[in-house]
C-alpha cells in the first residue's frame, strides 16, 4: 500500500494503487488516493486480524462441536469474501450463505453451554427464523408465489430478527471466558457500525467514492469477527467459571412513593389510548424528523421505542425496578427515564401544530418504504375534524421526570449525614455573596444580526409558499434597520431599544408637526416624511402612505398596459393575396430585452449559437439573418412589437406598400421547429416550418407605429415562410428614411 500509495501520488494515476483493493460498487470508485489508502489500510488490518491464526499458547479444550463451529466460522469468512466478488462469479453465493449462516447457529447453540439456556433457546430460534426466511423468500420467489414470498420476509423483520441473534451471541461470547474482548467487540462494531456509517456519510458526504469506502470499512468489522472467534476457540482461554453474586436490595420504602413512581408514567399513556393512539410522539418533531431523514437505518428502532413507549413500557420498567430495587435496574430505569423525558422536551420546543402530510387527508407515513405509522392512527375526529396527535410530549417528560426522581430517592445511593453547623455557615457564605455581588438591571437584551435576517435560502412548499416565510411587523422593521443604512446610528442598539426608537419616529411621523420634524431633522438628522418605507411595519399612518403608493405604481401600470394593447388592437390587418397555410396574430405585444428574436434549433451545431457569427450578419440589413438552425430577427428593444405570422407552401407575392423595410433570406431547418422568441425568456411565436424539415424562405416586413406622436409609437412586424431553397438575401425594400431614428438596432454580443 505504501509504495503503490507513493506512485500513484507522484504520477496522478490511482490504477495501480486500485488493483490492489475490493471495492463495493461499480468499477473505479473511490478514485481519491487518499480514499484509497484508506480502504487499504482498513482491509490490511483485516486481512491481518483473519490470517494471523490463534494466540500462541497451549491449546484449549477441543470437543467435537467446537471443532465445527471453528470449521463452519472460517467458511462463512470465506462465504463472506465471495460476496465481495459476487459480480464477477458464474454463480451465486445467497444459498451457501444461508447454509454457512444457519450452521453458526446451530453450533453457537451448542458451544455456547455455558449461557443460560433461556438466552441460548431464543439466539437458536432467532437465527434459524432468519435463515429459514431467507430461504424461503428466495425459493418462493423463484416459484412466484409472492404471498408465500412475503410471508417470509416479514419473519425477518427487515434484519431484526438476526441483530437480536447476534446480540445474544456476543453477551454469551462475553460471559463465556474463551473469547477476548478484542473478538466480542469487533462483533459489536460489525452489528452498529452499518446503521451509523452509511447514513451518516450520505447525509454529510457529498462524494460518491467517499460513501463507498465508508460503508466498506463498516462492513470489514463481520469477516474479523468470525475469525477471531475461530481464533479463540483454540487459543489458551479458560472457561470463565460464574459465580452468583448476592443483590443487596434497598429497602420498598413508603408505599405510596412507589406506586406513584410506577402509576405516573402510565397517566398519559391512558390519555392516549383512551383516543385509540398507541404511540408517544408520533410524526413529530425535529428529532423524528432527522432519524427518518438521516438515519434512515435506525428509523425502525425508533418506531418501535415510540410503540414501546407509548403503549406504557417504561411504566412496567418502573413496575420491575420497584420489584428488583438493585442498584444496576434502578440507574437503569432512571437513564431510560430521564432520555425519553430530554426527547420529549426537544420534541415539544421543535413540533408544529399539525406535522406535514397529516391534515386528515388520508396521508400515509412512511419510512423509506416502511409504513411505521398504520392508516387511520392519526385520523382527524368526526365531529370536530381535529387530529389527536397525542398528549404534548412535555406532559410525558414532566410525568417520566417525576418518576425518575422518586426512583431516586427512594432507592439511590445515600450520602452521609452532615453537621447542622457546616450547612449553616456554607448557606450564610452563600447569601451573604449574592447580596454583595452588583446587579445587573440594565440587561442589554437580544442584538439581531445582519445573517440573522438573512437566511441563505430558502426552500418553497408544494404550493410554491416559502417554507420560512418572510418576518413582519416589529421583527420585519428590526431586520430593515440591519440590512440597510437607513438608521446608520441604531443599527447596534437592542432589539427592545431599536422597536422603541422605531415607535417613536412613527408617532412624529403621524402628528406631522414642523416644529417636531426640523427638531428631530436637527438632533438625529433624520428626515421623518422620507422613512414611509422603514416606519411601515410598525406604523399604520406609514403603512397607508406605502399602500397608497404601491396603488398608484400599479394603476400607472395597469394603464400603460392597456395602451400599449391598444396599439396592437388599432394596428392595421394584413390580407394575404393568396391563401395561406397558417395565419397568426400575436393578440399582446412582444418585448424583447436585447432587441432580438431568435429561433434555435438545438442539435444544428455543436458550437456555441451566441459565437456563429449570425449577429455580424443581421447588422449588414438590420433586420433579419439566418444560418442553417439558427435565425435572428432584429427589432428594437425599447418600443413594443405587434406581430403577425403566415405559412405558405408555395413563394406569395413580393410586398412592400405600407412597410418601412422588407427582407428576405433562406433558413434550412434541422429540426422541422421554427419558433422565433425572445432570447431571455417570453412567449414563443408559431412555428414557421410548414412541411417539417428542409429549406425554407423567410420574409421579414417591419414598419413603424405612430402613436400619439413619432417618438410615443410602436413596431409591426409581418413573418411570412415558406418551402423554398437558396441562401441568397433578397432586400426588397430598403430601410426608408422616415424611419431612421427608430430602425432596429440589436444590442448583443
Amino acid at each position: 500500500m505504501v509504495a503503490f500509495g507513493v506512485v500513484a501520488l507522484v504520477s496522478g494515476d490511482d490504477r495501480v494503487l486500485r488493483l490492489l483493493l475490493v471495492l463495493p460498487g461499480e468499477p473505479g470508485a473511490g478514485r481519491q488516493v487518499l480514499f484509497l489508502l484508506l480502504v487499504g489500510a482498513a482491509q490490511g488490518w483485516a486481512l491481518w486480524q483473519i490470517l494471523r491464526g490463534r494466540v500462541a499458547g497451549e491449546i484449549g479444550e477441543q470437543g467435537r462441536a467446537v471443532r465445527l463451529l471453528r470449521v463452519a466460522l472460517y467458511v462463512n469468512v470465506a462465504l463472506f469474501s465471495l460476496d465481495w466478488f459476487a459480480a464477477y462469479l458464474p454463480w451465486r453465493t445467497y444459498d451457501l450463505e444461508d447454509l454457512g449462516q444457519l450452521a453458526l447457529v446451530v453450533l453457537f447453540y451448542r458451544v455456547l453451554d455455558g449461557a443460560s439456556r433461556a438466552l441460548r433457546l431464543t439466539a437458536l430460534v432467532a437465527g434459524t427464523l432468519v435463515v429459514a426466511g431467507s430461504i424461503g423468500e428466495e425459493v418462493f420467489g423463484l416459484l412466484d408465489l409472492r404471498s408465500l414470498e412475503g410471508g417470509f420476509e416479514i419473519v425477518q423483520l427487515d434484519g431484526l430478527t438476526w441483530l437480536l441473534w447476534m446480540l445474544l451471541t456476543l453477551v454469551a461470547q462475553a460471559r463465556d471466558g474463551r473469547w477476548g474482548r478484542g473478538t466480542v467487540w469487533s462483533g459489536v462494531a460489525s452489528m452498529v457500525l452499518p446503521f451509523f456509517v452509511a447514513p451518516l456519510a450520505f447525509a454529510f458526504i457529498d462524494d460518491h467514492s467517499a460513501i463507498l469506502v465508508f460503508w466498506g470499512v463498516a462492513n470489514l468489522f463481520q469477516p474479523v469477527w468470525l475469525a477471531r472467534s475461530a481464533h479463540d476457540l483454540a487459543g489458551p482461554h479458560t472457561r470463565r467459571v460464574r459465580t452468583e453474586k448476592k443483590r443487596i436490595r434497598a429497602p420498598f420504602g413508603w408505599w405510596p412513593l412507589p406506586v406513584m413512581a410506577v402509576v405516573l408514567p402510565l397517566l398519559p399513556v391512558a390519555v392516549n389510548l383512551a383516543h385509540g393512539l398507541p404511540f408517544w410522539i408520533g410524526p413529530q418533531g425535529i428529532i423524528e424528523s432527522f432519524v427518518r431523514t438521516h438515519l434512515w437505518g435506525l428509523s425502525p428502532f425508533w418506531g418501535y421505542f415510540d410503540l414501546l413507549v407509548g403503549v406504557g413500557g417504561l411504566g412496567v420498567l418502573v413496575l420491575v425496578t420497584v420489584v428488583r430495587r438493585t442498584r444496576r435496574s434502578l440507574w437503569t430505569a432512571v437513564s431510560l427515564l430521564l432520555f425519553a423525558a430530554a426527547v420529549g422536551v426537544v420534541t415539544a420546543v421543535t413540533s408544529d401544530h399539525a406535522p406535514a402530510g397529516s391534515a386528515g387527508d388520508g396521508t400515509r407515513f412512511w419510512y423509506d418504504n416502511m409504513r411505521m405509522y398504520p392508516d387511520g392512527t392519526f385520523a382527524p375526529d368526526p365531529a370536530s375534524g381535529e387530529i389527536f396527535f397525542s398528549v404534548p410530549p412535555l406532559w410525558h417528560s414532566a410525568a417520566l421526570t417525576a418518576s425518575a426522581l422518586i426512583l431516586i430517592f427512594l432507592y439511590g445511593p445515600r450520602t452521609a449525614p452532615r453537621s447542622p453547623y457546616r450547612v449553616a455557615v456554607a448557606c450564610v457564605a452563600s447569601v451573604v455573596t449574592l447580596c454583595l455581588l452588583p446587579v445587573a438591571d440594565q440587561v442589554r437584551g437580544q442584538v439581531t444580526s445582519r445573517g440573522d435576517c438573512e437566511p441563505p435560502e430558502r426552500g418553497r412548499s408544494a404550493g410554491g409558499e416559502p417554507r420560512t416565510p418572510p418576518p413582519t411587523g416589529e421583527r420585519a422593521f428590526v431586520c430593515t434597520v440591519r440590512t440597510s443604512d437607513a438608521l446608520p446610528s441604531a443599527r447596534s442598539i437592542p432589539d427592545q431599544a431599536l422597536v422603541a426608537y422605531g415607535h417613536r419616529l412613527c408617532g412624529v411621523y403621524t402628528r406631522n408637526d414642523p416644529r417636531e420634524l426640523a427638531r428631530v431633522r436637527e438632533l438625529d438628522g433624520l428626515d421623518v416624511r422620507t422613512l414611509s418605507g422603514l416606519l411601515a411595519d410598525v406604523c399604520p399612518r406609514a403603512a397607508e402612505t406605502v399602500q397608497a403608493a404601491r396603488d398608484a405604481e400599479k394603476r400607472e401600470m395597469l394603464e400603460w398596459e392597456a395602451e400599449e394593447q391598444r396599439k396592437c388592437d388599432e394596428a392595421p390587418r394584413h390580407r394575404p393575396l393568396i391563401r395561406p397555410v397558417s395565419v397568426s396574430v400575436h393578440k399582446e405585444p412582444l418585448w424583447t430585452d436585447y432587441g432580438v428574436l431568435e429561433s434555435y434549433e438545438p442539435g444544428s451545431d455543436d458550437g456555441d449559437p451566441y459565437e456563429d457569427g449570425l449577429l455580424d450578419l443581421l447588422n449588414k440589413n438590420e433586420l433579419v439573418a439566418a444560418l442553417p438552425g439558427h435565425l435572428m430577427v432584429g427589432v428594437h428593444s425599447d418600443y413594443s412589437i405587434c406581430v403577425t405570422t403566415e405559412t405558405y407552401r408555395r413563394r406569395p407575392p413580393v410586398e412592400t406598400r405600407g412597410w418601412h423595410h422588407v427582407v428576405e433570406v433562406g433558413y434550412r431547418s434541422p429540426t422541422g421547429k421554427i419558433r422565433l422568441a425572445d432570447a431571455m425568456g417570453g412567449p414563443e411565436l408559431p412555428n414557421l416550418a410548414v412541411r417539417g424539415r428542409g429549406d425554407y424562405r423567410i420574409r421579414v416586413h417591419y414598419a413603424w407605429l405612430p402613436w400619439k406622436g413619432e417618438k410615443y409609437g410602436g413596431q409591426r412586424l409581418l413573418i411570412m415562410a415558406y418551402p423554398g431553397r437558396g441562401d441568397e438575401v433578397v432586400v426588397h425594400r430598403s430601410r426608408t428614411r422616415g424611419a431612421a431614428h427608430i430602425s432596429p438596432k440589436p444590442t448583443l454580443g
